[in-house]
């Protein structure tokens, strides 16, 4: 038996080794900053800047500093970036903003009305839409005009950009043309048109004329603005081939 004494306390050793619990791996330290990596979002649908402050407000206040976002715009308006440099945590949050804010584009319609402008006493007080007559009343001290006459009005349709036809004074053909996007988040009723332009088509003089010869296409009015929903606002106004007369139009964004 003395032989064999000497591995006991051997053997004892190894069994308290198995039935200790293994102690537990080091935990992360919380002041390790998580990595970072570049993602390209592309837009399709969204105001660019709308979607830079969108992705800047999914990264938390304590990496603001180490996010970083460019929005990135190209010659076609259709093509458009945004280079994102943040944590995984913060690309989830973004790619899921994205799906629900730049998704397809609602159907938003447009009414343009064609007003005949002057200083013409006399007469009864035309009949405009009520919104026409508030855009007027708005700006009124800034047209020197006394009298206004409704000549023709649309209603156009679209979820980017449309094109439209008006009628004036003899029978003249006018074309309206319009590129819009939204501007904000899905919930937003700011509208940006980036572009807006008043054609008068080329056309036949009235027969009454004595110059017989056909007018050129000329443009009349070629600017962007910005509206809301349910607003009506005085695009432009141009010098009508009526020398008495100036040509205004209105567009509403019909709610």
């Amino acid at each position: 038996m003395r032989k064999y004494c000497r591995w006991i306390p051997l053997l004892f050793l190894l069994l308290a080794a198995v039935a200790a619990p293994t102690a537990p791996a080091a935990a992360a330290d919380p002041a390790t900053p998580p990595a970072f990596r570049p993602v390209r979002y592309e837009i399709h649908f969204m105001d660019l800047h709308g979607a830079e402050v969108l992705a800047w407000d999914q990264c938390p206040a304590a990496l603001k500093e180490r996010c970083q976002v460019t929005a990135t715009s190209t010659q076609d308006p259709r093509v458009r970036y945004l280079d994102v440099t943040a944590d995984s945590a913060t690309h989830e949050r973004i790619a899921h903003a994205l799906v629900k804010a730049d998704s397809a584009p609602h159907t938003q319609v447009f009414q343009v009305v064609l007003l005949a402008a002057s200083n013409r006493a006399g007469g009864a007080a035309p009949e405009l839409p009520p919104g026409a007559e508030k855009a007027l009343a708005d700006i009124r001290g800034l047209l020197p005009f006394k009298n206004y006459e409704q000549l023709d009005s649309a209603l156009l349709r679209t979820t980017s950009t449309v094109e439209g036809h008006l009628v004036g004074r003899d029978g003249r053909s006018y074309k309206t043309w319009l590129r819009f996007r939204s501007v904000g988040g899905a919930d937003s009723n700011e509208i940006f048109v980036d572009q807006f332009q008043l054609t008068e088509e080329s056309s036949l003089p009235p027969a009454k004329s004595e110059n017989k010869q056909r007018r050129d296409q000329r443009e009349l009015i070629a600017t962007s603005f910005n509206l809301k929903q349910g607003e009506t606002i005085v695009v432009g106004t141009s010098k009508s081939i009526a020398g008495d007369e100036a040509l205004v139009l209105l567009l509403t964004a019909v709610p």
